[in-house]
């Protein structure tokens, strides 16, 4: 006695010309490619642990794409010859009023995980950056920018100092361990606030 296989129905889908995505013409698909090639080759030139003549050339050709995009990135980190430093930039707040009050850039080991995703780069503008006397350029419109996070319209800053602070980080101990260092801070720039920054 045979059994019959149940019959189902099988449904053939015919998609209609307007339901597929439309498909990359050629000088697109050639434009993407262009610049993924060109992306993932800045991204490898800079961060290549050499200093050739042709790496330093090829550097300097994507320098300013490299620097937009904020994809600049070093080895000193790791060799050969890391900071010895912990770091950061803070300002005092002189008001009106002859009160003063201390605020730091923001600064990652205080803050959460998703905060530290979103403000790395104030990390990177404020340690690496504006505390070098190389960047004294910068150093007035660092003060200018914290007179205006700081302002209280009734009682106004009229003064901001920025402050190097820094602790020298020692070579590990026998376990591992290392004692810490003292914090040190410097004064290194005195802004007298405008009325006009506070805009």
């Amino acid at each position: 006695m045979s059994q019959k296989k149940p019959h189902f129905p099988v449904e053939r889908r015919t998609d209609a010309p307007g339901d597929r995505p439309p498909a990359m013409s050629r000088r697109v698909r050639i434009a993407v490619s262009a610049f993924i090639a060109f992306h993932l080759f800045c991204i490898v030139i800079w961060a290549l642990p050499l200093d050739t003549a042709l790496v330093v050339q090829c550097r300097e050709a994507v320098k300013g794409y490299v620097l937009w995009t904020g994809l600049f990135q070093k080895w000193d980190m790791f060799a050969p010859d890391p900071s010895k430093l912990n770091n950061y930039v803070g300002a005092v707040v002189t008001y009106r009023d002859g009160s003063k009050s201390e605020w730091d850039f923001p600064r990652m080991e205080k803050l959460g995980i998703v905060d530290k995703y979103f403000k790395e780069r104030y990390r990177k503008y404020a340690s690496d950056n504006l505390r070098l006397d190389t960047r004294s350029g910068l150093w007035p419109d660092a003060a200018r920018y914290v007179a205006r996070v700081n302002d209280k319209p009734a009682n106004p800053p009229v003064e901001v100092t920025l402050v190097r602070y820094w602790s020298e980080v020692p070579p590990p101990g026998p376990h591992g361990d290392a004692p810490p260092s003292p914090w040190s801070e410097y004064p290194f720039f005195r802004y007298t606030v405008q009325p006009g920054d506070l805009k």
